[in-house]
């Protein structure tokens, strides 16, 4: 019975990931659609850099995954291997870019 609530207990932690990847993902894309209409305050390069990190960021996840695949991991482990590089950086990415704030009339909004 243990063996079978710590199964889904680690379902449950890798839906959670994936919500929260998803979520963070979302509001990426939203503050860089908004910063490249003017409407977010975006740092110098922000246009190359979301082209550029996806390369290394995949890379990454599938090492990672292919050596939790090879070590014996379980699927689960496996499957968190593979989603924690790029949810580290999307997260990352959120809450650099949240710092930024809005632009409002061309200026920066404090978000303090």
């Amino acid at each position: 019975m243990n063996q079978a609530i710590n199964r889904i207990g680690e379902v449950a932690q890798n839906w959670v990931a994936v919500a929260q990847l998803a979520t963070d993902t979302h509001w990426v894309l939203t503050m860089r659609l908004m910063g490249l209409s003017g409407a977010w305050s975006l740092p110098d390069g922000e246009s190359q850099a979301m082209i550029g990190e996806k390369i290394p960021a995949f890379t990454e996840a599938a090492l990672s995954g292919t050596f939790a695949m090879m070590s014996g991991g379980s699927p689960d482990r496996v499957f968190r291997e593979t989603l924690e590089p790029i949810s580290s950086k999307a997260s990352a990415n959120r809450e650099r870019l949240i710092e930024r704030g809005p632009l409002v009339f061309g200026r920066r909004v404090s978000t303090n």
